[in-house]
Formats: C-alpha cells, sequence, structure tokens
C-alpha cells in the first residue's frame, strides 16, 4: 500500500469520526434539552398542583370563617340551618387537611423545604382559627378578625412563594 492510499484512508476515517462525532453530538444535546424541558414541565405542573390542593382548602376555610364571623362570638344567635351548615364546614375543614398533607408531599419531592414551611405556617394558623374561633368559644368579634387576618397573612406569604418559585421555573 502507497502512502497517498494510506493518507487517503486515514483522512476519510477521521473525516467520518468527526462527523459521526459531530452527529451524536447534536442529537444528544437535542435529547438532553428535551428532558431538561420535561422535568421543568413536570415541575412545574406539580407547583400548580400544590396551588390546587391548597386552593380547595382556603375556600372551606374562607367559607367556613365567613359564617363565623356572620354569626359572632354568641351561639345563640345562631339558626339551626348555621349550626348545621358550620357543623358541616367544620367536617369538610377535616377533610379538606388531605389535600394539605398531598401538596406538603409535593413540595418536599421537589425539595422545596421553603415553601413547605410556609405552607405549613398558613395551615397551622387555619387550624388555630378554627379550634379557637367557634361560636361559644371567643368573646370579641376583633379577636376572630385579628386571627383572621393572620390567617390571610400566611396566606400571602405562602403564595408570594409559591410565585416566586413558579417564575423561577418559567424562566
Amino acid at each position: 500500500m502507497n502512502t497517498t492510499a494510506l493518507i487517503d484512508t486515514l483522512l476519510s476515517l477521521l473525516l467520518g469520526a468527526g462527523l459521526g462525532g459531530a452527529g451524536v453530538f447534536f442529537f444528544m444535546k437535542d435529547k438532553v434539552t428535551q428532558l431538561r424541558q420535561a422535568t421543568l414541565s413536570r415541575r412545574i405542573g406539580i407547583l400548580e398542583q400544590v396551588a390546587q390542593h391548597v386552593g380547595k382548602v382556603s375556600h372551606v376555610f374562607s367559607k367556613y370563617s365567613s359564617l363565623v364571623s356572620e354569626i359572632g362570638p354568641n351561639p345563640d344567635r345562631m339558626s339551626v340551618k348555621q349550626e348545621k351548615e358550620l357543623e358541616e364546614l367544620s367536617n369538610q375543614l377535616v377533610t379538606v387537611y388531605e389535600e394539605v398533607s398531598i401538596a406538603e408531599s409535593k413540595l418536599l419531592l421537589l425539595g422545596e423545604q421553603r415553601l413547605e414551611k410556609a405552607l405549613k405556617i398558613y395551615t397551622s394558623k387555619m387550624a388555630q382559627y378554627r379550634k379557637q374561633i367557634y361560636p361559644g368559644r371567643y368573646r370579641k368579634a376583633e379577636e376572630a378578625a385579628q386571627l383572621r387576618k393572620e390567617v390571610s397573612e400566611m396566606k400571602e406569604q405562602f403564595y408570594t412563594i409559591l410565585s416566586e418559585r413558579y417564575d423561577q421555573k418559567l424562566n
């Protein structure tokens, strides 16, 4: 074999290996990009699910606190219908707290400890409200209003952090 043929063969092999390597590189780069995009999309979807779970709890709590405010601290003002509705909402709150557990587990799965802590604080304030503010258990409407304000502040704090994390994932 002469030197020219050997050089031609060697150059052909190097060119083929280079082109093959470039093809594999771009193929893998595309796959990695798709995988990152799918992972990011999944994380965003889970954050949206957390918002849904917490939204259900917040909705039931809002109905409960509105009814308690309407009735006031004196249980004698409560009609039979209101008493029944209040009992139902109180039971719904206990049941819907399962949504909080699901949301917490999803946040921990994502490694969102700060967000999970904010959720715990928010829901513990809701639980404190439910425990303390019930017609006959509290004396002053200001007491209920103050605790409701604290719950609202914790809700705002939770959703602010959730929104920040969501925006970070989108960008």
